[in-house]
């Protein structure tokens, strides 16, 4: 598969792990309408439980792996803080690009926690 190896490569390196409990947000299978995986990365912060959780699909028609940001408290109501997300056309997919686009996109995101 296209950029599996450096999207985990990337992932691993800034803390992020595919772990069993986002099975359940993770699309697969040859008639999936729309094929994504999600990575994932916990820690406690004064505010409590923060969940960092990227998604990566593909985007066939448009040609494109969009890459999505979600950063959560799962414990409350709403624990919603941060989402935003990116976009790398497929032809300019390598490992270079991917984290420059990752780089953008996390750091884009105010870092409410530290």
């Amino acid at each position: 598969m296209l950029g599996v190896g450096i999207i985990k490569a990337a992932m691993t390196k800034r803390g992020f792990k595919h772990r069993r409990t986002e099975d359940g947000m993770t699309v697969n299978g040859q008639y999936a309408r729309n094929l994504q995986y999600v990575y994932s990365k916990q820690y406690q912060a004064k505010s409590g439980l923060v969940v960092d959780l990227v998604y990566f699909a593909v985007d066939i028609l448009a040609e494109k792996l969009v890459i999505g940001f979600y950063r959560e408290n799962p414990k409350i109501e709403n624990g919603v803080y941060d989402n935003a997300s990116r976009a790398i056309a497929l032809d300019k997919l390598d490992a270079d690009n991917l984290e420059k686009a990752l780089d953008k996109l996390i750091t884009s995101i105010r870092d409410h926690f530290n």
